[in-house]
């Protein structure tokens, strides 16, 4: 599996990632199932959700470039959903920190051959460190999961995650999102914002028109 240049932008499925299917295809958009993450699937029945979201990531599979790895969940319990985990090497996958245990998981992917992005989560209640301490102890590329709001945006790009999934808060409310044109052109400024020289970040303060989000 080939490393990112880019940073790459997921949206998981949801109608925005339909929007973007429909009306703005972009190489470094990633829409699901594209960008494997079914919230649906993975917060239902806590016990058994790995297996049914494993399982549609199977009936996926050639569809799916980079998908989230179900939180909490070691290598063994994945081996005895699929028929094979050889058939998973093929996916960019996501383990999500939400303690420094869970780099237990990012090393048993790593040593059985997959290629992984380490998840740093941006709500607070999902994890027990800070952002700091996390880019002191990652070796992986990294990937800011959640984007909602222009903040959260300009410090995954401040600190070079190499990737970061997108939900549809950071395009304003629902009423805003249902103007065709309005969206688009807020995509096209998230996709010239995340291109940009990294050296230039002090332009992420013109992204888009809600300047009071800063």
């Amino acid at each position: 599996m080939e490393k990112s240049s880019h940073v790459i932008i997921g949206i998981g499925d949801s109608p925005l990632a339909d929007f973007v299917k429909k009306y703005f295809p972009h190489e470094l958009i990633y829409p699901y199932p594209k960008f494997f993450d079914n919230k649906a699937l993975l917060l239902g029945d806590r016990e058994r959700a790995y297996i049914y979201y494993f399982k549609s990531l199977i009936r996926n599979l050639r569809k799916v470039r980079v998908a989230l790895w179900a939180d909490y969940i070691p290598l063994q319990k994945v081996e005895r959903v699929v028929s094979s985990v050889e058939v998973l090497k093929g996916i960019r996958f996501i383990v999500p920190i939400h303690s420094f245990s869970d780099f237990e998981i990012v090393d048993q992917l790593r040593e059985n051959g997959f290629s992984l992005f380490v998840g740093y989560a941006s709500d607070k209640s999902s994890r027990d460190y800070e952002l700091f301490d996390f880019l002191k102890v990652v070796r992986d590329e990294t990937w800011y999961l959640g984007v909602s709001a222009k903040r959260e945006l300009r410090e995954a790009l401040l600190h070079n995650f190499n990737g970061l999934d997108v939900t549809g808060y950071l395009f304003g409310s629902n009423k805003e999102r249902t103007d065709k044109k309005k969206l688009i052109k807020e995509l096209e400024e998230l996709v010239r914002t995340v291109t940009r020289p990294r050296g230039k970040q002090t332009t992420l303060f013109d992204f888009g028109s809600r300047s009071s989000d800063w």
